[in-house]
């Protein structure tokens, strides 16, 4: 695969991802994945936004696609992984903007909490935010997870799975939908998409005690009225989900995150909800609607 980039950290580690760059480039924007799946899921989506001159870079995790050399090594998160997801990105947006382009971020599932933590850490670097199927975590939930993976994770157990912490995390998922087909039905309508990712072996890998610890522990911080209060009242930011998708409450985490942004008086905040859509909502049967909303705001 030619299209490969590699962002270097400070640690001497490397984490990879893919690009797709436009003929006549306008606009760059990096894409954090979610949990679970890999950059070339969004190779569709990101060749579309060629179409409008924007250049796109879609970042692996630690541990997930080309940061996975083998698939049993998937999710293995070390400690402070989900700091050094933040970390790469923000290296990755540095790289990015010696084109001087305007430069936008953009998260989905576990990649918007990373979003979230990145608009923390790094405020006024960007030039726009999409947050894309994501909650805002309460603290106590984030605070109780991270508590429990803790208490049952040791340096030799933590790459093992934990089915405890999955369900806590993850279980009421598959409940929030009648007359479910599989058990992720929860991930779209579209049974193609739940079909492929089902077969796919580098999506919906097990996910580990030390994985759950570092994820618990990044939304723990996100949670933090402290740390919320940096992000910067200059922001652009986007946020789009399905109106069923359990991961957003349906619709009320999303909602929940306008307001809290809102409250801490970032001026420009924009909600779109998109009806009989659940949680990938670029991979949903009616994704022209949701591809449409994120190309208008990001060249208009």
């Amino acid at each position: 695969m030619e299209n490969i980039f590699t962002v270097s950290l400070p640690s001497g580690k490397t984490q990879k991802g893919l690009f797709f760059d436009a003929e006549s480039p306008k606009m760059n924007l990096l894409i954090l994945t979610g949990m679970g799946e890999y950059a070339g899921r969004y190779e569709d989506f990101a060749k579309y936004l060629n179409g409008f001159g924007i250049n796109v870079r879609v970042l692996d995790a630690v541990a997930q696609g080309l940061n996975a050399p083998k698939v049993e090594y998937q999710e293995r998160w070390h400690e402070g992984a989900f700091d050094e997801n933040v970390l790469a990105a923000s290296l990755a947006i540095e790289e990015m903007k010696k084109n001087e382009l305007p430069t936008c971020i953009m998260g989905h599932s576990m990649g918007s909490f990373m979003v979230q933590r990145y608009l923390q850490l790094y405020p006024n670097t960007v030039d726009k935010t999409i947050i894309c199927g994501s909650n805002k975590m309460p603290g106590s939930l984030a605070g109780f997870g991270f508590l429990i993976a803790s208490l049952i994770t040791t340096a030799g157990n933590r790459d093992e799975y934990s089915k405890m912490l999955e369900n806590t995390a993850m279980g009421a998922y598959s409940k929030a939908i009648k007359d479910a087909k599989t058990p992720l039905d929860w991930l779209s309508y579209n049974e193609d998409n739940v079909k492929k990712y089902i077969e796919d072996p580098y999506c919906g890998a097990k996910t580990t005690r030390g994985f759950w610890k570092e994820f618990f522990r990044g939304l723990k911080t996100i949670a933090s009225r402290k740390e919320a209060k940096k992000v910067s009242q200059d922001e652009n930011i986007l946020i789009i989900a399905g109106e069923e998708d359990p991961v957003g409450n349906n619709g009320k985490g999303p909602r929940e995150l306008l307001w809290m942004y809102q409250k801490h008086g970032v001026k420009k905040t924009k909600l779109v909800m998109f009806d009989k859509m659940r949680h990938e909502i670029l991979n949903e049967t009616r994704k022209d609607l949701v591809y449409d909303t994120i190309s208008r705001f990001l060249v208009k």
